[in-house]
């Protein structure tokens, strides 16, 4: 199974969150229906019992006139009598509005209303006997309990009608705490849900972050060993084209020092000064083949004595410095040594030896002075001459640039110091000059810690 790419992570993601937000919302609103159900009933039945205080209230006063007239035979307690008579007409019709769909209840309100018509019946027949024959004979009737009976009875229908309303009361409001309980249990469980979908997508976002991440410093990796290989190659072919162009120079300044009436030593001498060129030639070709065959495609550092390779340098240009006489001395006393690129090092004290004498004031003996330094844990080498110079007010600026000529030399090809700034530069080194026209020309090279 392959990886889960990072947009596809976040399209499960938003789409889980969306779907559970959906359901939730559902039953969230599935809940508040009920909710809102149960307190419309709630409501009701509350507005019921309401209304049956009110119908024992009235029949309490329809009772109360009853009593009070017969007693007093006052036509005042009539006027609570009718009251009571027309809130029962009033309550009664709120009572069959409030059941109109509830067939249980409006059998329960056909019993209640039959016995609110007897109590009205009974205290009516007081009433007339009361106004006709008198207190005593409305005393009769009362004490007959014709009409304390119906009364209680009105009493125990109207407690029962109530106690079944408190009992879907309490059974809507349990539902309505259980809709509400199951509601805030969906939203916690949703939050949970949600939280840890969030967890995992952030767990699998930043491991394909941590993979794109890892994928780009790989690229990147692969581009910086592009970049250095195309660089070797350049130095490989800037090397082979300017290195190997000085020891056939050699060879050809050596053979031309031959006469034909040369004594056999002078031969035997420049045969010697010859062999140690072509050396010097054959161990440049196999170290640029070398090169070639570098496989991680980065520059290997090696122990390097400042004693030889400069001696070696030396005489690969045995040939120019027999020509032109110059004196050259080295001093490697304070560094002695150094971890740096063999050919990087050789190409170095080549190309800064070889245009110290390439570039010599024809006036006056050459003479090169190359030392090595340690300031502050790093390693200069010095290569003085007293060679013609460079005005560097007026060429400074492209002294190590490609093609830069500043003397005329039939062997200049303005490509030495280029190679040599880009080789010291690529080792994390810098070179830099100092030089006076007529006087003579200091290159520094700090080489990279």
């Amino acid at each position: 199974m392959g990886k889960i790419s990072l947009k596809t992570t976040i399209d499960i993601t938003f789409i889980v969150i969306v779907t559970s937000f959906a359901i939730l919302a559902y039953s969230i609103h599935s809940r508040s229906q009920s909710v809102r159900q149960n307190r419309m009933i709630v409501n009701h039945t509350s507005n019921i019992n309401n209304v049956l205080e009110k119908v024992l209230s009235s029949t309490i006063d329809i009772e109360t006139g009853t009593r009070g007239y017969t007693i007093t035979g006052d036509e005042n307690y009539l006027e609570v009598y009718n009251h009571g008579h027309k809130n029962l007409e009033i309550w009664i019709d709120s009572l069959r509005s409030m059941n109109e769909t509830d067939e249980y209840q409006n059998k329960k309100l056909d019993t209640l209303e039959k016995l609110i018509e007897s109590k009205q019946k009974v205290s009516a027949m007081v009433i007339k006997a009361r106004r006709e024959y008198g207190m005593e004979e409305a005393a009769e009737l009362i004490k007959k309990g014709r009409g304390k009976e119906v009364m209680d009875s009105i009493r125990r229908s109207i407690r029962d009608y109530q106690n079944q309303a408190v009992l879907i009361l309490s059974d809507n409001l349990a539902q309505t705490e259980e809709n509400v309980q199951a509601r805030n249990n969906r939203f916690f469980l949703f939050i949970i849900v949600t939280f840890a979908i969030l967890i995992f997508a952030y767990i699998k976002i930043r491991q394909n972050t941590k993979r794109l991440l890892l994928d780009k410093i790989i690229q990147e990796n692969l581009m910086d060993e592009l970049t250095i290989q195309n660089q070797q190659l350049n130095d490989f072919a800037s090397i082979t084209s300017h290195n190997l162009r000085s020891p056939a120079s050699n060879i050809t300044a050596l053979i031309a020092t031959i006469e034909d009436d040369s004594p056999i030593e002078e031969y035997k001498t420049i045969f010697e000064m010859l062999k140690k060129v072509a050396q010097n030639l054959n161990d440049s070709l196999n170290q640029l083949m070398e090169v070639l065959h570098i496989k991680k495609n980065k520059i290997e550092k090696e122990i390097l004595s400042f004693q030889q390779v400069y001696s070696k340098t030396i005489e690969s240009l045995q040939g120019e410095i027999l020509k032109s006489g110059a004196i050259i001395k080295a001093d490697f006393k304070e560094v002695a040594e150094i971890a740096y690129s063999r050919i990087y090092l050789e190409s170095i004290f080549h190309n800064l030896i070889s245009n110290a004498l390439k570039y010599r004031a024809l006036e006056r003996t050459p003479e090169i002075t190359i030392r090595s330094e340690r300031k502050n844990n790093i390693v200069y080498l010095y290569v003085i001459d007293n060679g013609l110079g460079i005005d560097l007010t007026k060429n400074g600026h492209k002294i190590f640039g490609m093609n830069q000529i500043f003397h005329n030399h039939p062997e200049a090809k303005g490509i030495g110091l280029f190679m040599t700034k880009t080789q010291i530069e690529s080792m994390k080194g810098k070179i830099s000059v100092a030089s006076e026209v007529n006087i003579g020309t200091t290159f520094t090279v700090m080489f990279g810690t």
